[in-house]
Formats: structure tokens, C-alpha cells, sequence
């Protein structure tokens, strides 16, 4: 019977396997190899722990795989959903990207941190309860495209609710060194197409130009983002935001521009809907149109995620604690409740009706090119979720 640092250890090596390989997500990078491979490196491991396990290509990507396994014990108790992400982010400035190595306690390479430290810890735990027979049912689903548009989670959900299967509660092993992320930011994008008309740039009032429209938005959008920072702040997280992150205007020296763009994106705080940010930006960029005779504008709300706040109570709550005195007991320190500024996927679990935590290794350089997970918290990761999950299937809801 594996000891606790065999399961440590286990995730470790997991961990390692699993940054050696290339799973970059092709909406980021075209030419990339996205998640069927990893998906079945996983999906053969979990079969092998005697998981019944099924791949759910994206209808849009073949390269797109999410896996979804599942263990039902011999005793009857809950329903309990380990969740992580398959694919990374690009390696531009990466000499050794899937090299993975251990040097003073940090596993580097890409994915190291976010998340494969994670996705190793959840699955080594996933197989150690299969192997102990534990009651109830451990649910593993491993997705594509979280750092795009998250069509693997979104495919998986509805998988699920399609079957009628009734989740307890949703562990996803997200990067927060080891404490609860207990809430995040949404955040929506808009994009902004200005028309005007072309001249000669020593004939500017025969034009009308799109280029100083621009600017002018620009200004705009910087005092609306001032705005949102006097608002009353979240007990957890940062001000909500509104900044443009794309802007492109004209096509010649010596022209006035006839076209400009601006892709603005909006972070948004729990109370605050997404898609609002379509009509707050269309505010502004109507004010802009309004004193430029000629100029024509077109505003497009083209993504928006939700913010989101943890349950406070029920079995959320009731797992954190689990959780986290397993996490001491394995030689953590006591997790504290943080809130984290980007987006994660939790929003769609929760809002699929699935209480969910928040909770994973993690180490620096995430989305950088000195990416790295701290050994240590991979190790007592894997060793508390396992004691943790165990202890939650066993109780009654």
C-alpha cells in the first residue's frame, strides 16, 4: 500500500511527464499541437486505475480533447468532480520548453505551474481512491481550451447535465499555492471598428479621420477605467477595469486614416454583469461619433465571462475544511481565502449548478518563459486531496 510520500512522489513524476509534453493551445498559437496527446496519456493512465474514461473531441478541432473518466465504489456516498486544464499557453522566448527539471525544489518547464503540477496531483489522488475502493464517485474531467474559450469544459458540462449526473461539488487544481481562491474577476471584450474617410494629409479637411477618433476613445476609455477605481472595492480583489489592449488605425504615411480598431477588454467584479460592457463601451464610442461628423462606428460584444464568488456555506465550505487540515497535515501551512484577478473556469461549474473550491500547487513565471511549480506543494497536494476527497465521499449529504 503507497505511503504518503509514495503519493507525493507519484505526482511528482506525473507532473514531470506530463510538462514534457507539447499541449499548446492551437486558438493561441495556430501551428500548435494542442491536448490529444495528453488527453491520452491520461485517458490511458485513469483506465489502467480502472476509471471508465471517455475522450470528447471539440466538434470545431479534432486537436481539441477533453477527457472525462469516472470510478463508482462498492459503497454507496457522494459525487465529486476533479477538474484541471490540458493545454498551455505559447513557448515564444522558451529555449527548453519541454524539458522539464528540478532544481532547488521548483519544477520548471512550460505548464509546470499552470497547470500540470495540478492535473498530476488530482490524478495521482484519483487513482489512490480508486485503489482503496472509495464510496461514492470520483468523477475526473481533464479539458481543453481553459486559457481560450473553454469549449472542453463548456463540452464536458453539457455531457454531463445530458446524462442528468448530480455533482456534489467541483475541486479544480488551479494554481493558488495552496490557499482558496474564493473569488475572481470576469471580464468581457469588445471590439471596435471606426470608419472615416481617406485625404491627403495636407488636405485633412477633406477627410475624415479615424486615427484621431481613435485617440480620442482612447481618452475616453482611460477615464471610464478611473471611474470604475473609485467604486467601493471587493473585499478580495481588484477594482474592476476597462482598458484597450489592441489598437490599430490608418494604412499610409501622408493619409489621413480612413479605418481604425480598438479592441477594448472589460474586468468585471461578482455584481457586475459581462455583458454590460457592450453597452459601455458603445456609451463612449458614441460620444466620439457624435463630434466627428462622417464617422461611422460598429461595436461588438465578442466574449464574456462571468466573475465569481464561492459558496459560503453547504459543501463547499464543508470540503475547504476537509481540505485544508489535510493540506497542515501534510505539512502545509493553514490555506487562506485569497481572491484572484483573472478568470477561471469555476464560474461555469458553479453556474452549472456545482459547488466548487478552488485550490491548487503552484510556484512563478506563470504564462512566462521561467515557468516553475514548488515540488514541495505538488507533493502535499496530491497527499491532501487524496485524505480530503476520501473523507468527503464517505459522509452523507
Amino acid at each position: 500500500m503507497p505511503s504518503p510520500s509514495d503519493l507525493g512522489a507519484a505526482a511528482v513524476d506525473l507532473a514531470t511527464t506530463l510538462i514534457a509534453i507539447d499541449s499548446v493551445n492551437p486558438s493561441l498559437v495556430p501551428s500548435a499541437e494542442g491536448e490529444a496527446h495528453i488527453a491520452s496519456v491520461l485517458a490511458e493512465r485513469l483506465e489502467g486505475a480502472g476509471y471508465t474514461v471517455e475522450l470528447f473531441p471539440a466538434p470545431s478541432d479534432a486537436r481539441r480533447v477533453s477527457v472525462l473518466a469516472q470510478h463508482t465504489g462498492s459503497r454507496s456516498g457522494r459525487t465529486i468532480v476533479l477538474n484541471g486544464h490540458l493545454d498551455t499557453v505559447g513557448v515564444e522566448g522558451m529555449p527548453q520548453p519541454f524539458a522539464p527539471r528540478i532544481d532547488d525544489g521548483r519544477l520548471t518547464g512550460r505548464g509546470a505551474s499552470d497547470m500540470k503540477g495540478g492535473l498530476a496531483g488530482l490524478v495521482v489522488a484519483a487513482e489512490r481512491l480508486a485503489e482503496l475502493d472509495a464510496p461514492g464517485t470520483v468523477i475526473v474531467a481533464l479539458v481543453a481550451d481553459e486559457e481560450d474559450a473553454s469549449v472542453g469544459a463548456e463540452t464536458v458540462l453539457q455531457h454531463l447535465a445530458a446524462r442528468g449526473v448530480r455533482m456534489d461539488l467541483c475541486l479544480i487544481g488551479e494554481p493558488t499555492w495552496l490557499d482558496f481562491a474564493a473569488a475572481h474577476r470576469g471580464y468581457s471584450v469588445v471590439e471596435v471598428s471606426l470608419r472615416g474617410k481617406a485625404a491627403h494629409s495636407s488636405q485633412p479637411d477633406e477627410g475624415v479621420d479615424a486615427a484621431r477618433a481613435t485617440g480620442e476613445l482612447l481618452a475616453s476609455i482611460a477615464q471610464a477605467d478611473e471611474d470604475l477605481r473609485q467604486r467601493s472595492r471587493h473585499p478580495l480583489l481588484p477594482h474592476g477595469s476597462l482598458m484597450a489592449t489592441v489598437v490599430r488605425a490608418g494604412s499610409a504615411p501622408f493619409t489621413v486614416a480612413a479605418t481604425a480598431s480598438v479592441t477594448v477588454e472589460r474586468r468585471t467584479v461578482p455584481g457586475e454583469a459581462a455583458a454590460d460592457a457592450l453597452e459601455e463601451v458603445r456609451a463612449l464610442v458614441d460620444t466620439v461619433t457624435a463630434r466627428t461628423p462622417g464617422l461611422t462606428a460598429e461595436v461588438t460584444l465578442t466574449h464574456a465571462r462571468e466573475a465569481w464568488e464561492a459558496d459560503a456555506a453547504g459543501s463547499a465550505a464543508e470540503f475547504t475544511t476537509l481540505l485544508g487540515e489535510a493540506l497542515v497535515a501534510a505539512g502545509s501551512r493553514r490555506p487562506d481565502a485569497v481572491g484572484e484577478p483573472y478568470w477561471m473556469e469555476s464560474a461555469l461549474w458553479q453556474a452549472a449548478g456545482v459547488p466548487t473550491v478552488v485550490c491548487g500547487p503552484a510556484g512563478g513565471g506563470l504564462h512566462a518563459v521561467d515557468e516553475w511549480v514548488e515540488v514541495a506543494q505538488v507533493e502535499r497536494y496530491a497527499i491532501a486531496v487524496t485524505d480530503a476527497v476520501g473523507r468527503f465521499l464517505e459522509a452523507r449529504a
